[in-house]
């Protein structure tokens, strides 16, 4: 299979592959979970909170009409880690795209591919064959019977990498979707290979359904007056408590010293579910609308031009 990047893509390895090693950018990108484009401050929410993430934007740049590959979840992180497009890699949806009553069916489904196979070319396999230590921390959710593990994708370092809901779910309100034990798993590594150039790939569960949240966190939203537009405490609480484990992934580059050194990555695979309103976007997750693939998506690090730019292109 030709490897034919997407712009994303060509932009990290462009960054990253042809200088040398001491020079090289540490990569972070930060994938989360069903996060819609009007559920953060920078893109006006008037109920729910996102500083950490709203602090990212502000000093690095923000890609206004960003969009993730697919409207929903395997597809995206197909198209994400191998740089092609669905015609090339064939994840067209999870599990299967022949769904609903025959007689209901307008067209043929196309046939589907259940995961990511060994053939395609990540952005790890890429990285890790120019030096880089690389990481993945969280759902995987590409390697059903025609896919591939992530250790097979290029990731030697595979942390909590499973992908059934139930696994989500750690039965610490203190840790609410796993948001600070994949943190934790990642700011570990980052400490480890601090001295060479690393790649981590912090793909949450957060914020898909079911929702949770700490108390302290659902308490606090539970109190506030909410908004014209979005009004879900636990949402809010459970979105506040992924910015919350991204505010500690900066801290942790902070006291390292790797700030000037780190390109930090974040955006969602694809658009909210229908527990949050994404007007004046029409739609959400699984819909071919605007609202299922507009990505919120923001850099930050040493190739940032200038604080609080924005891209305004597709």
């Amino acid at each position: 299979m030709n490897f034919r990047p997407v712009p994303g893509v060509l932009f990290l390895l462009g960054l990253a592959v042809p200088l040398p090693a001491a020079e090289r950018p540490n990569i972070i990108l930060v994938f989360a979970d069903d996060l819609g484009w009007r559920d953060v401050g920078w893109h006006g929410t008037d109920f729910y909170e996102t500083p950490h993430l709203d602090a990212l934007a502000k000093q690095g740049m923000v890609f206004t009409f960003g969009y993730s590959a697919t409207g929903n979840c395997a597809p995206s992180r197909a198209c994400l880690l191998s740089g092609t497009y669905t015609p090339r890699h064939h994840v067209y949806a999870v599990q299967t795209t022949d769904r609903g009553p025959k007689e209901s069916q307008r067209l043929v489904p196309v046939p589907n591919r259940s995961g990511l196979a060994r053939d395609n070319v990540t952005i790890a396999d890429a990285l890790k064959a120019a030096g880089y230590a690389t990481g993945i921390f969280g759902k995987w959710h590409l390697d059903g019977p025609e896919g591939a593990p992530p250790a097979e994708q290029g990731f030697a370092t595979v942390h909590q990498s499973f992908h059934t809901w139930s696994d989500a779910k750690t039965q610490d309100p203190e840790n609410p979707k796993g948001v600070f034990s994949l943190t934790r798993g990642a700011t570990t590594f980052i400490e480890k290979n601090r001295d060479r150039p690393f790649f981590v790939y912090l793909a949450h569960h957060a914020i898909h359904t079911g929702l949770e949240a700490r108390p302290a966190t659902l308490k606090k939203f539970q109190q506030k007056t909410a908004g014209a537009q979005h009004t879900s405490a636990l949402y809010a609480a459970c979105l506040y408590d992924l910015d919350a484990s991204v505010g500690l992934l900066l801290a942790k580059l902070k006291e390292l010293d790797l700030e000037k050194n780190t390109l930090v990555v974040f955006t969602s695979d694809n658009g909210a579910t229908q527990e949050s309103s994404q007007e004046p976007l029409r739609g959400n997750k699984g819909s071919y609308y605007q609202a299922a693939s507009a990505s919120l998506s923001s850099y930050a690090g040493p190739a940032s031009p200038r604080p609080a730019a924005a891209a305004i292109f597709p």
